[in-house]
């Protein structure tokens, strides 16, 4: 890569040098050199960078006799500290873990497609369950109440249980005059900065918003791609995750697409683009390309990549915060809780 750069640099000098005091002759005379570095630039590849290194950082220290010195550290690497689950339908056992939400003080609730809610503790111990009618998909837990909102697959209603896992009220995502009549295809929920519920919605391109005390419907706002999964950035930017189009979308309040994005797994587009979650320092993606292939990319807030965090899942899916800053991948047949070194 070196020897490309000074030839770079050695063309553009040349360039400059000519266009400010050569004439026309001189161009003419100088044209096939700067040709033939250009060319040999053109045919220079650049290198591949291995994302599993990110986390290696240069750290300079004090030089000595003139020489600068400095040490290899590990900078925003993370660590897998529990792992609870396998395939199936029994205690500890997942048949599609889908989403994932915090549940204070110390829980973790996770929708199995098994027809249930799974709520965990933080320690890597299943707790409890909530049995569900259909096969559960998004999840969040609101801020006030400590309630569950979930989201099932063909459902017309948003379910609403208390701290102690009873259903405490469910709603429609449409005015009362269209519920039966306005198809819906309910994937994702979130709860927002102000404490209100948003509703991701397939088959209309919405998010509906709600109130949180009785889920009366407040607005509705058109979104670009399919909100397969939601989260919102402390800003109340939505960030949504298509997988139909493998991309994540930052979008404004009024559902104005602010970046675009398709996540890469070694250069390629990936195949799924699924959970999403945010913290302080910019937008956590999961994705994959098949199974034992996923990754949780951790990008800043404008969706600029930064770090692979995670690698060699079975097919991640949802992923939160817990209230300790550990990251919980629902990653199908099992959750994985990761914590930065």
């Amino acid at each position: 890569m070196g020897l490309a750069v000074e030839r770079f640099q050695y063309s553009l000098d040349t360039a400059r040098e000519v266009t400010r005091t050569a004439s026309d002759s001189d161009f003419l005379s100088l044209y096939p050199t700067i040709s033939k570095d250009l060319k040999l630039l053109a045919d220079q590849s650049m290198p591949k960078v291995d994302n599993r290194l990110a986390f290696l950082k240069f750290k300079p220290s004090e030089g000595v006799g003139g020489i600068s010195l400095g040490e290899v550290v590990t900078e925003g690497k993370w660590e897998l500290c529990w792992e609870l689950g396998r395939e199936g339908s029994g205690p500890g056992e997942f048949d599609g873990a889908w989403g994932i939400a915090p549940r204070q003080p110390d829980e973790i609730a996770v929708t199995d497609l098994y027809k249930r809610v799974v709520i965990c503790g933080i320690d890597g111990n299943q707790k409890n369950t909530i049995p569900m009618q259909g096969r559960p998909l998004g999840i969040a837990a609101t801020r006030s109440d400590n309630r569950l909102v979930v989201v099932e697959k063909g459902a017309s209603h948003v379910k609403v249980f208390n701290s102690n896992n009873t259903l405490a009220y469910k709603f429609p995502t449409v005015p009362p005059s269209e519920v039966g009549k306005t198809a819906v295809d309910l994937r994702s929920v979130a709860v927002k900065n102000d404490g209100t519920i948003a509703v991701g919605d397939v088959a209309r391109m919405v998010l509906t918003v709600h109130s949180p005390t009785d889920g009366e419907l407040l607005h509705t706002i058109p979104v670009k791609i399919e909100p397969h999964f939601l989260a919102f950035h402390s800003n109340d930017q939505a960030i949504i995750s298509d997988n139909t189009s493998h991309t994540v979308d930052i979008a404004g309040g009024n559902g104005t697409s602010k970046r675009t994005f398709k996540p890469i797994i070694n250069g390629q587009p990936v195949c799924n683009c699924n959970g999403v979650c945010t913290d302080g320092s910019g937008i956590y993606v999961a994705m994959s390309n098949g199974f034992n292939t996923g990754h949780v990319h951790h990008y800043d807030p404008q969706g600029g990549f930064l770090k692979c965090i995670a690698q060699g899942l079975y097919y991640p899916l949802g992923i939160t915060f817990s209230s300790h800053g550990q990251l919980a991948v629902a990653d199908y047949n099992s959750v994985k809780m990761y914590r930065p070194l």
